[in-house]
């Protein structure tokens, strides 16, 4: 029997999504009429780097399909094609029969939907009433029905209380929601999701899914999460180097495990259940409350006390701290902490219950009230000006912080600063690209970087400061599996003090020894990361609870001949 119905989630047969009625008929009638057809699709950025390389495809009507593969493969600038986005620089797409251009472009744009991977790229609006009506208003439709669209949409995606609230107030997670709103309000036929969710908890991950699942249209979703993607598509088409490799369905894709591997796509090195030819069991734990309490590891240099630093005096002591935003929202209230130096500790909790917020306040970036003391010195004023030269932040999206011409560039510009003899910079420059494994990235522009080497880049423009405190955000969100096993192996190495933001259990156990649970801008536990793992209750209250997740893997390793 299928798991997922073994646990009350189910996909959704294959020909129950065909919208020209079941049967063989049906299906005849769905692939005469092809919805995208994207013939020799060659695309160049302005600078002569070639993206995509002869893309021959063909999408119909009611597909959802998984576009997969390792950063940088080109899956982003194709989908950017599908509604005009971006002009071929060889070949043509077609939407519907007809070349995506002139009037039917501006047609087609009204029934395509893309949700971009940031959704401050498409929320611009003094409310989010405002960024939802934009749509419909653009539409022509007349005020009574943008109102019901606006509320519909707002209530889809769980957002209605927060109708009038400026979008940049909201939590990573609910823009993601807000952003995709914005989209349902238009009725869209097309559904184009790069992304989705990147930096969700598990919760609102669970909740993006069952609104993807219930559109009736045809759904383009590209994301590294294929247990997410199992969940939701029933083809598969893998880029690489700007090629499609292949294009399977789903259950052919993940049941391939040498496949998977050969192409940088293996996401089960997590999964501590999964086996390859007899080789030992991964180190990593699975997702899922009950498979929690075996075999889980202890990482190394671990202090078993926690809220109390070792040593005679903790490097961060926060007493009574909080932040309270503009519009009178609190970011986070009456938060009192002590971080040693040498100590990872992990910050986590569901969307919006402040971490990234508190991170910020360490920062500098932004200024709470409270007490705040940085080796027993109190933090305000000038003090907290210079925070910069001590506290290195590694934001969500790496691009936020990457603005000079040259990687070489990039990592200097921080020793710079600090006012360093050029000697020292290059030494530094050089000991943080090799650290990241960028040596030889020198001359290249960060821009046009992957994905895992933007993250990697700006690990890098951090550490050439040698800050006392690093704080990182997210740091394996929207990576490859390649890429995320590799920028574990380097922060393993990486023996700063470190506080990390993540919704993944995997690289918590991995990297931290401590771990803070926040929920609704509180630290409500403090305790070892292992003690955390094992608190079942608390996964379920912060929006950790991978029970839908862990079932599709399950699926995915019955498939491998592994459960």
């Amino acid at each position: 029997m299928n798991i997922l119905h073994e646990e009350g989630i189910c996909r959704k047969p294959w020909r129950d999504r065909l919208p020209f009625g079941e049967g063989e008929s049906g299906r005849r009638a769905r692939d005469s009429r092809p919805l995208f057809e994207i013939r020799s699709l060659v695309y160049r950025y302005p600078d002569g780097l070639t993206a995509l390389k002869g893309i021959d495809l063909t999408l119909l009507p009611g597909d959802r399909v998984a576009l997969v593969g390792q950063n940088g493969a080109g899956k982003t600038t194709l989908v950017k094609h599908l509604n005009g986005l971006a002009k071929p620089s060889e070949g043509v797409v077609r939407y519907k029969g007809d070349v995506l251009e002139g009037p039917h472009l501006r047609t087609a744009r009204l029934e395509i939907g893309i949700l971009f991977q940031d959704p401050d790229d498409q929320l611009f609006s003094n409310t989010l009433d405002e960024d939802v009506a934009f749509g419909p208003l653009n539409q022509g439709l007349r005020s009574r029905e943008v109102e019901e669209r606006v509320l519909s949409a707002l209530k889809k995606v769980g957002l209605e209380q927060f109708r009038y609230r400026p979008p940049h107030f909201l939590s990573f997670g609910q823009k993601k929601r807000a952003a995709l709103a914005t989209i349902l309000a238009m009725e869209p036929q097309v559904l184009i999701l790069d992304e989705p969710t990147a930096n969700l908890d598990p919760k609102q991950e669970k909740l993006f899914q069952d609104l993807i699942s219930d559109f009736s249209g045809t759904v383009i979703c590209i994301s590294h999460d294929l247990p997410f993607l199992y969940g939701l598509c029933h083809r598969a088409v893998v880029l690489e180097k700007g090629r499609v490799h292949h294009d399977f369905t789903m259950e052919e894709l993940v049941a391939s495990r040498p496949y998977l591997r050969d192409h940088g796509l293996d996401f089960t090195f997590r999964l501590s259940c999964c086996r390859d030819n007899g080789d030992p069991p991964s180190r990593d734990p699975v997702h899922t409350v009950d498979a929690l309490t075996v075999n889980f590891p202890r990482p190394s240099g671990k202090t078993e006390e926690h809220g109390k630093a070792n040593g005679p005096e903790p490097l961060i002591t926060l007493r009574d701290y909080s932040y309270r935003y503009p519009d009178g929202t609190w970011g986070f209230r009456d938060v009192s902490l002590d971080v040693a130096t040498g100590e990872r500790i992990a910050i986590v909790g569901e969307n919006g219950a402040g971490k990234s917020t508190l991170l910020s306040c360490l920062a500098g970036i932004l200024e709470g009230k409270g007490e705040y003391y940085m080796e027993g010195k109190p933090v305000s004023g000038k003090v907290r000006k210079h925070l910069w030269r001590s506290i290195g932040m590694v934001f969500q999206d790496p691009t936020d912080q990457l603005f000079c011409p040259s990687c070489w560039d990039e990592v200097a510009f921080g020793p710079r600063q600090l006012g360093l003899p050029k000697s020292l910079v290059e030494a530094r420059v050089k000991e943080s690209l090799a650290l990241v494994r960028l040596s030889g990235f020198e001359n290249r522009v960060p821009h046009h970087l992957s994905a895992g080497e933007r993250k990697r880049l700006a690990i890098a423009a951090v550490l050439a400061m040698k800050p006392q405190v690093m704080i990182l955000d997210e740091p394996t969100s929207n990576l490859d599996p390649r890429s995320e096993e590799l920028l574990c192996d380097i922060l393993q190495e990486i023996h700063t003090t470190t506080l990390l933001i993540s919704h993944d259990i995997d690289i918590i156990s991995l990297l931290c020894d401590r771990t803070l649970v926040m929920h609704h801008g509180r630290i409500i536990r403090d305790y070892s990361t292992t003690d955390f793992i094992h608190d079942g209750h608390l996964l379920t209250l912060n929006g950790l609870d991978y029970t839908y997740k862990n079932a599709c893997c399950r699926e995915i390793l019955r498939l491998q001949g592994g459960a």
